[in-house]
């Protein structure tokens, strides 16, 4: 059995090596749980000094500038949902916009591959913290554990609402020999945990004793925070559903102490995406970006070369999006560029959108901002019966945008409060990687997406299978880790 385990790890070590740049763009290993400092089978800590914590816990801050928050979270719910056609070409992407992923789909492999390493990275540094002897004070300990805790609740909250039950690996793997292996193989690849006991663990890593270690701020950073903890904290349980059920007032109460943290809405809704205007009252969670150090995504969606557009740029706003917004809606031109194009894959050429949010080399991109947070505590409200409540956050919303002569009659029925809401926040956080989240928390997926057409306006998907919520375990994972199962459908 050791042999066979030994035979199976260095398969493991070679794939890592040798994986092609074509499909993962991140060149590191899949994740980083394998101590460099150990004494036999025990595990010992590598930091001597709150220092070596800190300069590890910007490489996980560095997994939010990976692809997964550079592109593939657009591709996951603004292509993948009814906001946008794929745009640009290449089989792997088209499958996600067409719903016809595989377990052998690239993108699917290197999503998992980041998302682990985020949790992987984040791991190590708060059990090398756990284990560290001397060189800290237990407050500068806490308080870089907490933000370690935050990146690795994030990364596990992501994974899991896209692939359902995980593998979790919570702790640090000593060096892996022939002697040992039959101990730490079954932690290094283990079974899927039950999605009720991945949020289990979210829970635990964002617990008040966590958050309290955060530091309060009342701009945007690039920095976990306590408003991003709450605004985190309130996502997870909008979505988790605990007996069956959501925990609506929780999900309030977060919203509410985000908003207590002194985050305010910008007057000018165009301001947000301006490349020079960073960390905004109204931005929580921010991935900065400079033009010395700049995000790619700007070039996939947006950049001409030599003043024209030369190729298929990613993310084209679909037919029915676009129709969505009313005239004087200020976050339309806020939202879409309209130019000329040398195709006309989806649009006509003379007159092409593009999506235009990250509209420079420079600019960062916003992960949480406070009306994303307000119009989740509206949705919250109207499961509770207090629509008129909820209403009144959508129209402080749609104020702000120039639809003051718009606004929405507070005492319209439960029913349509939800699609008032529902429809607030694809207009609002269009290209902000929220709208496929949005529709399966809500159990909207199968209807949007049975509606949603092609440019010709015929149905893509009328016959939509539920299995689609989720994406499939990639199949070098499973060829990997024998203990790991499929999801249904695949």
């Amino acid at each position: 059995m050791k042999t066979k385990y030994f035979h199976l790890f260095l398969l493991f070590l070679v794939s890592v090596l040798f994986v092609s740049c074509e499909d993962f763009l991140d060149e590191r290993p899949q994740s980083d749980f394998t101590a460099e400092a150990t004494v036999g089978d025990s595990v010992v800590s590598k930091y001597m000094t709150i220092a070596d914590a800190k300069a590890e816990l910007q490489g996980a801050y560095n997994s939010f500038k990976n692809d997964i928050f550079q592109q593939e979270n657009f591709m996951i719910n603004d292509v993948q949902s009814d906001n946008c056609y794929v745009g640009g070409d290449g089989t792997n992407e088209e499958a996600v916009d067409m719903l016809k992923l595989s377990a052998t789909n690239a993108k699917v492999a290197l999503v998992w591959s980041q998302y682990m390493a985020m949790a992987g990275n984040a791991t190590n540094v708060i059990e090398n913290l756990r284990l560290m002897k001397g060189g800290a004070t237990d407050q500068e300990r806490n308080d870089v554990m907490a933000e370690a805790k935050f990146i690795r609740a994030w990364a596990l909250f992501d994974m899991v609402r896209l692939y359902g039950d995980l593998p979790m690996v919570l702790q640090i793997i000593p060096t892996i020999t022939a002697e040992n292996l039959d101990m730490w193989y079954p932690v290094m690849y283990p079974q899927r945990a039950s999605v009720e006991d991945v949020y289990t663990q979210i829970f635990k890593d964002l617990n008040e004793e966590t958050v309290s270690h955060l530091p309060s701020k009342n701009t945007g950073a690039f920095q976990a925070t306590k408003g991003a903890a709450y605004g985190l904290l309130a996502k997870v349980y909008a979505t988790y559903k605990d007996v069956g059920e959501r925990n609506y007032q929780q999900v309030v109460s977060y919203c509410d102490k985000v908003m207590a943290e002194g985050y305010r809405l910008v007057s000018d809704f165009n301001a947000l995406w301006d490349p020079d205007n960073k960390f905004t009252s109204e931005s929580i969670f921010e991935v900065y970006y400079t033009a010395d150090s700049p995000n790619w995504a700007y070039w996939t969606l947006l950049k001409e070369d030599d003043g024209s557009v030369t190729w298929r740029r990613y993310c084209t706003p679909t037919h029915d999006l676009v129709a969505k917004f009313l005239p004087n809606d200020q976050r339309y031109a806020a939202s879409i560029q309209w130019k000329k194009a040398p195709y006309d894959a989806y649009w006509s050429a003379d007159n092409y959108p593009f999506s235009y949010k990250i509209r420079e080399k420079n600019s960062d991109i916003i992960l949480m901002r406070l009306a994303d947070i307000m119009l989740l505590k509206a949705e919250a409200l109207v499961e509770l019966g207090q629509s008129a409540e909820a209403i009144d956050i959508v129209n402080e919303i749609r104020s702000r945008a120039g639809l003051t002569g718009n606004l929405l009659n507070r005492t319209i029925s439960q029913s349509a409060a939800r699609l008032a809401v529902e429809n607030e926040r694809q207009l609002e956080l269009y290209m902000e990687g929220q709208r496929w989240y949005d529709l399966v928390r809500n159990n909207r997926l199968l209807d949007v997406m049975k509606g949603h057409k092609d440019k010709n306006g015929n149905k893509l998907f009328p016959g939509l299978q539920d299995y689609r919520a989720l994406w499939p375990i990639p199949q070098g994972e499973l060829d990997k880790n024998t203990n790991l199962t499929q999801n249904e459908g695949y």
